[in-house]
């Protein structure tokens, strides 16, 4: 499985297909991304999101909007 660092490094450089568990235990396959002219293009406010200690964030590109998860609910990248 993957870490959240490779996460991290992996929606920094491309569109990934993530896979976490949802607070109510059912499994998310979301596409998102942290690629720099995107995230650019969605910052709203500040740009600087709200940090919850053992949260991680990204844009998710269905919704268009900031999503997030808690780390230990990763599950890994779908390729």
């Amino acid at each position: 499985t993957a870490s959240i660092k490779q996460l991290k490094a992996e929606l920094a450089k491309r569109i990934v297909k993530i896979t976490f568990m949802k607070k109510d235990g059912s499994i998310r396959i979301a596409v998102g991304t942290l690629q720099k002219q995107a995230v650019q293009a969605n910052v709203e406010g500040t740009g600087i999101p709200k940090r919850y200690f053992g949260m991680f964030a990204y844009l998710d590109l269905e919704k268009m909007a900031w999503r997030g998860f808690k780390e230990t609910n990763f599950i890994g990248i779908i390729d």
